[in-house]
Formats: C-alpha cells, sequence, structure tokens
C-alpha cells in the first residue's frame, strides 16, 4: 500500500527528469568584438527659408540636427503646399528613403513630402499618407548627390471639413543608406 501512494509522485519524479534530458539545448557561445566610432553625420536638417512662416508652418530641429519637428495650419481648401520649408545638407552622398511611419489622428487625406533642389526641381517624392491611411513602406529609395542642400516641401490635402478637432500627429522614419540602392527596413 506504501508503494500505490508513492507511484505517482516518483513517475512524476520520473517524467521530470526525462521530460530534462529531451528538452536539453547544447549552446556554444561565440565572441564578436564590435568597434564604435564617431564620424560626420551623413545629413544635416535645418529650417528651410520658407519655414518659419507662423503661424501657418513652423520648422524645428533638434540641437543634433538629425531630426525635426513641422507644425501647420491646415484650412478647409483642397489642399495646402509648404514650400521649401526645411533644408536637407548632404555630407555623404546616398539614397534616402521611408522606413516607416505612424500617424495619430485623422485630420489629413493625404500627405507628400517632396525634397527639391535649391533650383526647384523635384529630387524625391515619397507619399506619406494616401487616402487617410499611411503609404507603403519602406518606400523606393532616392539619391542625394553629397555637397548639395536640398530644400524639404510638404503638400497636404485635408480631410473635409476641418474643425477645430482636426488634428494629426504623423511620424516619419527615414532611411540614409550611403552604401549602395537597396532599401533596408530598419527595426
Amino acid at each position: 500500500m506504501r508503494i500505490g501512494r508513492r507511484a505517482p509522485i516518483l513517475l512524476l519524479m520520473a517524467l521530470a527528469v526525462v521530460a530534462t534530458i529531451a528538452l536539453a539545448d547544447a549552446i556554444f557561445v561565440y565572441t564578436g568584438y564590435i568597434n564604435v566610432k564617431p564620424m560626420t553625420t551623413p545629413l544635416v536638417f535645418s529650417t528651410g527659408p520658407n519655414g518659419n512662416a507662423q503661424p501657418y508652418i513652423s520648422f524645428t530641429v533638434s540641437p543634433n540636427y538629425d531630426s525635426f519637428t513641422v507644425t501647420l495650419e491646415i484650412a478647409n481648401s483642397t489642399a495646402s503646399y509648404y514650400y521649401q520649408v526645411g533644408q536637407l545638407t548632404v555630407n555623404m552622398a546616398g539614397y534616402i528613403y521611408v522606413n516607416s511611419i505612424n500617424l495619430s489622428g485623422s485630420a489629413v487625406n493625404t500627405m507628400t513630402i517632396y525634397i527639391q533642389s535649391t533650383s526647384g526641381s523635384t529630387q524625391c517624392t515619397f507619399q506619406v499618407i494616401s487616402g487617410g491611411s499611411t503609404a507603403t513602406t519602406p518606400s523606393t529609395s532616392c539619391p542625394l548627390n553629397a555637397g548639395n542642400t536640398y530644400y524639404i516641401s510638404i503638400k497636404v490635402v485635408p480631410n473635409l471639413p476641418v474643425t477645430s478637432s482636426s488634428i494629426e500627429t504623423v511620424t516619419v522614419q527615414f532611411g540614409y543608406n550611403v552604401v549602395g540602392n537597396t532599401v533596408v527596413p530598419v527595426p
């Protein structure tokens, strides 16, 4: 009788031992060394010639010139075009693309970002919002030449009617490949 009571416990212990052996992993460890050093930033953002036309548009840049924030106003109109609001100085040739887009709100039906030469010709066109939803990312890449300065313009088609609650935050993450014309999704 005493064995009968212990049998379930002994069986469970035996199963635990077998499961541990059957589910064991063999891990081999290798060492890699990664050296990190500073370099000149490939792209520098700054406010463009029309980037501070308040209250309509405000283009501000981070202290390290590596990101920007745009605050713009929309109205009950077919579209709003904000011309040469940002400036992009290219220190290293490469290929720019839109890596990801996040939306919060529903004020915008369509948004397009243009990168233009200082003469006004469009070098890159990035559809950011289409039909109120984010565009497909990553986008195709666009070449930028070292030593050149480009302007950033933005076209917005609002969802009508525009009211006091027509607010939206759009976060656009760009990628810039200095090695080749390959769009690499950044996690």
